[in-house]
């Protein structure tokens, strides 16, 4: 259920696939199941920066996204998706936001955000790239700054495989190796077993966790049923009390 200790780390496609696929898919069945009970807003914060959920997923363009990016990567979005579609979707907000240092909530604001509606956040490959603090920052912010019933989703990188030292196995020591080097250190894990206190000391609800033996049994199948998956990334599902 890990990533081989001989897997080819710089082949982001086989990676990306690898740590990504299960996160679609549960992703795509909230959606439809928010959108079914009403849910008016949808918060995604992406670090890759070219998600297309917003554009591809049906029946969401009755539901206003917003789409959280750092300014360089959401100029570049922004002119990406004007040369596909040719304008921007009318639902679909671009905010600007480097979010070590900058307030959530007033950038939010600014593109329309009512902090009483009924909302999904998304976080996608965010939350261990940035400071413990920022993480407490932002979910102390959907806490008290969204309806009752919202929720969020996350994945997250889980310490007793990626940062335990000489102990770890080859993939976590390849992927804490293989980020430090690109310039972006993993900042922020939680330790295996220790996501549900996590969250609930921050005020969530209803905290569902998918580690790699979960997502493997559930969305791997067919042809992809012998396909590697990583045992140091898994994915967290709360409710806003």
């Amino acid at each position: 259920m890990e990533i081989a200790g001989n897997l080819d780390i710089e082949d982001l496609d086989s990676l990306g696939l690898q740590l990504v696929t299960a996160l679609v898919d549960q992703l795509n069945e909230e959606l439809e199941l928010k959108r079914n009970n009403g849910t008016e807003f949808t918060i995604s914060f992406t670090v890759a920066g070219y998600d297309t959920r917003a554009y591809r997923t049906e029946g969401l363009k009755n539901i206003k996204v917003f789409e959280v990016d750092h300014p360089d990567t959401q100029r570049v979005k922004i002119e990406k998706v004007r040369e596909i579609f040719g304008s921007l979707p009318g639902h679909v907000a671009y905010v600007y936001l480097d979010l070590e240092f900058d307030k959530l909530g007033q950038r939010l604001a600014e593109g329309g955000y009512n902090r009483t509606g009924r909302i999904l956040f998304v976080m996608g490959g965010l939350v261990m790239y940035l400071r413990p603090e920022t993480v407490d920052k932002i979910l102390s912010f959907i806490a008290q700054n969204s309806g009752k019933g919202s929720t969020v989703i996350f994945d997250y990188g889980t310490l007793g495989s990626v940062n335990a030292g000489e102990t770890a196995p080859d993939a976590g020591k390849n992927i804490r190796n293989f980020t430090k080097k690109r310039g972006e250190p993993l900042k922020f894990l939680i330790r295996d077993g220790e996501v549900e206190t996590f969250l609930s000391e921050r005020v969530f609800s209803r905290i569902l966790n998918m580690a790699s033996e979960d997502y493997k049994k559930a969305y791997f199948h067919g042809k992809n049923e012998s396909r590697v998956v990583s045992s140091v990334i898994s994915f967290a599902y709360a409710v806003v009390r």
